[in-house]
């Protein structure tokens, strides 16, 4: 079990819009001074526009519904701030006004920002760093990230793990080239069951699922949203 949130604050130094290298080559040799960031916004719709700085130039955070945005390559970081436009600023006052930030995991080469919108529980914003690469988020996972104020178990294809409070667990699903529906059921620290379903596990896709509390004061159950995405295979070289 991993606990990547941390809170934090940043600037980006540069943008650098550059072809993804191939997936050995990106996780098998020393960090590089680049990494490839995409986002994930929770709500189905956006309630504002968000950027990120790079010394003094803030560039649009352009998030896609209920998927991941296009990679963007920008040089490594260690922390990363997002800002909203002021509306209507003084003048002499700053025309972008600071809303969230995280600590970037400083081995990560790919990373997914996932940015939440304030409801009963969180007064603010929050922006969480995920390490985003494929030795640590493979084909056939599923990564469960407890966005909850209490620890979740979250029972997954035959398996048990605990996931803490801004904690993430990666879990194989453990289906063949064909896939399937594996069982999965969450329970709340007092052995209650909270959410249960069977989830579709695909043998080229991961999974992320993101709990967190529900809008509905009083209910267990938790909100929950799903981000897909198929991981294509290298094609292999024929050998003469």
């Amino acid at each position: 079990m991993i606990n990547i949130f941390q809170p934090f604050g940043f600037a980006l130094l540069s943008l650098l819009l550059l072809g993804l290298p191939s997936e050995l080559n990106a996780e098998t040799q020393e960090p590089s001074k680049v990494i490839e960031c995409s986002y994930v916004y929770w709500d189905d719709m956006l309630d504002d526009e968000f950027y990120f700085r790079i010394g003094d130039v803030y560039y649009p955070m352009k998030f896609l519904r209920n998927k991941r945005s296009k990679v963007v390559s920008v040089a490594r970081m260690e922390e990363f701030e997002m800002f909203r436009k002021v509306d209507k600023p003084l003048e002499g006052e700053d025309l972008y006004e600071f809303v969230a930030e995280t600590i970037v995991p400083h081995d990560a080469r790919r990373i997914l920002f996932l940015v939440i919108a304030p409801n009963q529980e969180d007064e603010d914003y929050r922006v969480f760093a995920l390490d985003d690469s494929s030795l640590v988020f493979g084909r056939r996972t599923f990564r469960f990230v407890n966005l909850t104020q209490q620890m979740i178990s979250v029972e997954f294809a035959g398996e048990t793990q605990q996931v803490d409070v801004d904690g993430v667990v990666v879990m194989e699903s453990n289906v063949d080239e064909k896939g399937g529906f594996v069982p999965c059921i969450m329970r709340d620290p007092e052995g209650g069951t909270i959410y249960g379903t069977r989830l579709f596990a695909q043998p080229n896709g991961r999974e992320d699922v993101f709990i967190r509390p529900s809008p509905i004061k009083g209910r267990k159950a938790p909100s929950i949203k799903f981000i897909s995405q198929f991981i294509a295979i290298a094609p292999v070289e024929n050998k003469q």
